[in-house]
C-alpha cells in the first residue's frame, strides 16, 4: 500500500504535537501515512517557558532537540531542517530554502507567529538559541529601566518575571492602550487580578495610553486623561514592543489570507480559499478563527485535523469540526511563585483558577516537564 505524503510545516507546539497526535494514533492510519515535519531550528523550543528562560537559565527544561520525535515509530517520518518558502499547490509541492522540494498529499501548515524581542527566537542552530536566551538575561541584567509596550499575556508575564526576580533593583514601565491588562475577551476580574499583581510588584502600569518607540530607550506615551489626550516621553534604558505581532505567513499565497494576513479557514481547519483543494489544513496563531492566540488551543485543534485527515484517506471528507471556546481559558506566570488565569465553563462562564492550584498543574517551569513529553522528552 503507498502511503500518504503529510508534510506539517513549522515544529512548534502546534507542528511538533500535531507529529505526536499522528504517531499516537490507529495502527492502522500510521500504516497509511508518511511525516515529513520542516522546522528551521534544530531544537522544539516550549514557549510557554520563554519569559522565563529571558530571566534565569531553563534552557534545559525548554530546549529539547526533535531527535526523539519518531524514536517510538521511525518509519513514521522525519524532520526536514529547512525553511519553507512557496507553496506550488498545482503540483502539491511545498519549495524549500535548500533548493529541495517535498510532494505533499496532505500539507499542515503551522508556523505561529513573526514574535519581537524577547521571544524573537532565531530559526538555527542550538548554539545559537541558547545564546539568544543568554543574550537575553544579560540584556535584563546589565539594565535598570524597563519599558514594556503591550499589556498582553506576554507583556504582563514579563514586567512581572523581572520585578519578582529582580525585586527593588529594577524598574519596570508597562505601557497598555487599554482600561485594563490583558485584552477585552478575558474576564474583568482575571484582568483586575492581573493589575493587583503588577502593582504588588512594583510595577508601573500605564492604561489607557499609547506608546511609540524613539529608538533611544524612550517612549514617547499619548494619554487619555478625562477624554483629553496628554503627551510625555518616558526613559528608559531597554524597549520590549509586544503589541501586534504577525503571523509569520509572508510566504503563503495571498489568495489564502485575510486583511491580517492570516490564514482563512473553514470549520475543518481546512484552508478556505478557491484554489484549495481540502488537502491543506491550517492551525495555531496564524488562522483567522477569532479567539485568543494560545498555546492552550493546540490542546483542541490537532485532533481535529488529524480525523479530518484520516477521513480524507479513507476516500471519505473531513467530518470533525473546530468549535472555538465560547469563553477564553489561560493561564499566566506572575513571577516565579505566583500565577493567575481563568477556565471557561460552559453554561457557567469564566472561573478564576487560585494561584496555588495553578503553580501545582504547571510545576516549577511553567508546564515545561509535561510540555517537552510529546516530542520524547
Amino acid at each position: 500500500m503507498e502511503k500518504k505524503e503529510i508534510v506539517i510545516v513549522g515544529g512548534g507546539i502546534f507542528g511538533a504535537y500535531l507529529v505526536a497526535n499522528f504517531r499516537d494514533s490507529s495502527a492502522s492510519l500510521r500504516r497509511r501515512i508518511h511525516i515529513t515535519l520542516v522546522e528551521p531550528r534544530d531544537d522544539f523550543v516550549y514557549l510557554p517557558l520563554n519569559i522565563r528562560n529571558c530571566i534565569e537559565d531553563v534552557s534545559d527544561y525548554e530546549v529539547k532537540p526533535y531527535d526523539r520525535i519518531f524514536t517510538k515509530y521511525p518509519e513514521l517520518g522525519e524532520v526536514k531542517k529547512d525553511r519553507a518558502i512557496e507553496i506550488d499547490e498545482v503540483n502539491k509541492i511545498v519549495k524549500l530554502l535548500s533548493g529541495d522540494e517535498l510532494k505533499y498529499d496532505y500539507l499542515i501548515v503551522a508556523t505561529g507567529t513573526n514574535y519581537n524581542a524577547p521571544n524573537q527566537i532565531p530559526l538555527s542552530s542550538h548554539a545559537d538559541i541558547l545564546a539568544y536566551f543568554e543574550s537575553q538575561r544579560q540584556l535584563i541584567k546589565d539594565n535598570y529601566h524597563f519599558i514594556i509596550i503591550g499589556g498582553g499575556a506576554t507583556g504582563c508575564e514579563l514586567a512581572a518575571e523581572i520585578n519578582d526576580r529582580f525585586r527593588n533593583t529594577k524598574k519596570v514601565t508597562l505601557i497598555h492602550n487599554n482600561r485594563l491588562p490583558l485584552s477585552d475577551i478575558y474576564s474583568e476580574k482575571l484582568r483586575q487580578k492581573v493589575l493587583t499583581y503588577l502593582l504588588q510588584s512594583r510595577v508601573e502600569v500605564m492604561l489607557r495610553s499609547k506608546g511609540v518607540d524613539n529608538g533611544d530607550g524612550s517612549v514617547t506615551v499619548t494619554r487619555k486623561v478625562y477624554e483629553k489626550e496628554e503627551i510625555e516621553t518616558v526613559r528608559g534604558n531597554v524597549v520590549f514592543k509586544l503589541y501586534a505581532q504577525s503571523p509569520a505567513t509572508e510566504w503563503m499565497p495571498d489568495s489564502w489570507k485575510d486583511d491580517h494576513g492570516r490564514i482563512r479557514v473553514n470549520s475543518m481547519l481546512q484552508v478556505d480559499s478557491a484554489s484549495a483543494d481540502g488537502s491543506i489544513f491550517a492551525i495555531g496563531d496564524i488562522t483567522n478563527i477569532l479567539e485568543a492566540k494560545t498555546a492552550g488551543k493546540a490542546h483542541s485543534q490537532l485532533p481535529v485535523v488529524v480525523k479530518n485527515v484520516a477521513s480524507l484517506i479513507a476516500d471519505s471528507k473531513a467530518v470533525r469540526e473546530y468549535i472555538p471556546q465560547e469563553v477564553e481559558s489561560i493561564a499566566l506566570s506572575m513571577g516565579k511563585w505566583r500565577s493567575t488565569g481563568q477556565v471557561g465553563i460552559p453554561l457557567i462562564g469564566p472561573v478564576l483558577v487560585p494561584s496555588w492550584l495553578l503553580l501545582k498543574l504547571m510545576g516549577t517551569h511553567v508546564g515545561a516537564e509535561q510540555g517537552v513529553k510529546p516530542i520524547g522528552y
